[in-house]
């Protein structure tokens, strides 16, 4: 299941920072120029969104790479 929740989560983050990325990549947000604070939040949002899940304030903090996303979603899954 985490493969194929690791693809869907990077194709989202791929469309919402208009870059290429492989679902065996983890990207951190300090590597990615355009994971800003509103593409962060764009994305946060589209994930709620997609998993009908809800993330804490804390956790959308914390978020700084794939890894990240997928161990929070999917314990919410």
């Amino acid at each position: 299941m985490n493969d194929e929740l690791r693809k869907h989560i990077t194709s989202i983050l791929s469309e919402v920072l208009n870059i290429g990325i492989s679902p065996t990549d983890n990207l951190w947000r300090s590597q990615i120029a355009n994971w800003d604070s509103l593409n962060h939040l764009e994305l946060i949002f589209l994930l709620e969104e997609e998993f009908k899940i809800r993330f804490t304030i804390k956790e959308v903090a914390e978020i700084q790479n794939v890894d990240d996303l997928v161990k929070i979603i999917g314990v919410k899954m």
